[in-house]
């Protein structure tokens, strides 16, 4: 693979990126395919050099793009600082239960000091499906966020391979009187598959649900769902 990457690509890379240590966050900025720039934020606990090794060898070695480490933009951040700063929820647990009236799962998102459950549950005499009932869950508990004035609907939910590698990409509609987004996002298959499922959706909804609490920052969850 050269530099010429499609969108999911893109979202995949990402994933790759956060997979070297020291790495807390990375957006690549591409245009008509092309990456221009690979921003990063990560941890003085490592030199730059050598994360901005390992981004160039991940790429390459996982993802098939041989980039210029001077596209790579580094900013070390102290870790303390960065989390405790966050405003994005983050993912806290993910449990399937199995019930006389069908399996469910449940996912508890933490924003700061406060928690959201949301819940996926398989309607009677449908043929069992985890990581949607998942996927929904963790869409739920987002809702916790953002309602009343913004509804969060799963549109999709594919695995495929990239690579070497599996992925689970998630569409989510973000739907408001002033109209309807589309959210993708992309998880990494390493082992628990609903847990991948759950960072999937959340990769595709933070980002969006981050500039909505900044616009609005005394908006708290909902009961759980």
């Amino acid at each position: 693979m050269s530099e010429a990457i499609n969108q999911h690509d893109g979202a995949a890379l990402e994933q790759l990126i956060y997979q070297v240590r020291g790495v807390h966050a990375a957006r690549l900025v591409t245009n008509n395919g092309t990456i221009n720039e690979v921003h990063v934020v990560g941890t003085p606990q490592r030199s730059a050099k050598q994360i901005v090794r390992d981004i160039e060898s991940i790429l390459y070695v996982r993802g098939g793009v041989r980039l210029d480490y001077r596209k790579i933009s580094l900013v070390q951040v102290a870790e303390g600082a960065i989390q405790g700063g966050s405003s994005r929820p983050q993912l806290i647990d993910v449990v399937a239960h199995n019930r006389d009236d069908g399996p469910m799962v449940v996912v508890t998102l933490s924003l700061r000091d406060e928690q959201a459950q949301g819940v996926g549950a398989q309607p009677p005499g449908q043929p069992a499906d985890l990581p949607r009932l998942a996927a929904q869950a963790t869409v739920n508990a987002l809702e916790n966020w953002v309602r009343p004035s913004y509804r969060v609907q799963l549109e999709q939910l594919q695995r495929q391979p990239f690579g070497a590698l599996e992925v689970y990409l998630a569409q989510l509609a973000l739907e408001s009187e002033g109209g309807v987004e589309t959210l993708l996002g992309i998880s990494m298959l390493r082992g628990d598959e609903l847990l991948a499922v759950a960072k999937a959706v959340l990769d595709a909804g933070n980002r969006r649900i981050e500039r909505l609490l900044a616009e609005a920052p005394h908006r708290t969850a909902h009961a759980s769902r």
